[in-house]
């Protein structure tokens, strides 16, 4: 009587026969092991012949295409054949490969919303709650009492322009790479600041943290500011691990 294992790849089936010799086996095992590092060779492009669940037509079109949340699936090089962006896009922390993390900005500073306004993480970015009764305002400006306000009305707290405001600039030092120390890969620093036109200069948060330890491979670290009327700034930065060449 025979069983069957399944690998967790969603591209590659292996079938291995419980009481098979104990030389088949690890044969087999050699064997596959060699297929996954030939497919890493290749750059993770997979064919619509390697992947049974490929979609006719445009494979990103289905599921976008199986890759992670956040992750452009790519088309190409060859027809039928496509791939997991390079990078995960604004607001998204991790690797493609790996899967691409939404960054929670509601966890700095209430996401730069008014205290009186409750933030609310949205995929890539956040919205401010409207103010509480009572309050004039938006909750991305600022939420001012209406029994403080002449007649009820503040709009003359709202700093003019604030709507079309542009958002901060972000710079960092720029992409980083090192070579692992481990298998778990290494720590890697760099460097975030922000400029704004209204209030100068602006705290930059990064995610991942620099001095934090990066697994091997590329993984995007998201960068943001934002300035006292809600508008966010962003960029990113490529943290590369190599491994050690011997």
């Amino acid at each position: 009587m025979s069983g069957r294992k399944y690998s967790r790849s969603p591209y590659v089936k292996i079938v291995v026969m419980r009481f098979a010799p104990r030389a088949w086996r690890l044969r087999s095992a050699a064997a596959i092991a060699v297929l996954g590092l030939s497919s890493l060779a290749a750059g993770a492009w997979y064919s619509s012949a390697q992947q049974a669940a490929a979609p006719a037509g445009n494979p990103c079109a289905v599921n976008n295409g199986g890759c992670a949340a956040g992750v452009t699936c790519q088309e190409g090089p060859a027809a039928g054949a496509w791939r997991c962006g390079d990078s995960c896009p604004p607001g998204f922390s991790g690797t493609p490969q790996t899967g691409c993390v939404d960054i929670n900005e509601c966890t700095v500073n209430n996401g730069g919303c008014h205290k009186l306004s409750a933030c609310r993480n949205t995929p890539g970015s956040r919205t401010c709650s409207s103010c509480p009764p009572d309050f004039a305002g938006d909750g991305y400006v600022g939420c001012f009492d209406v029994n403080e306000c002449p007649a009820g009305d503040c709009s003359d707290r709202i700093p003019a322009g604030a709507e079309k405001a542009t958002p901060p600039t972000v710079t960092t030092s720029g992409d980083v790479t090192v070579t692992a120390t481990s298998e778990a890969g290494a720590a890697a620093t760099f460097t975030a600041s922000a400029k704004d036109n209204i209030d100068g200069t602006r705290q930059a948060y990064c995610l991942p943290r620099s001095g934090a330890m990066f697994p091997i491979g590329k993984t995007t670290v998201n960068c943001w500011a934002i300035n006292s009327v809600g508008k966010i700034g962003r960029t990113t930065l490529t943290v590369t691990v190599n491994r050690p060449q011997f």
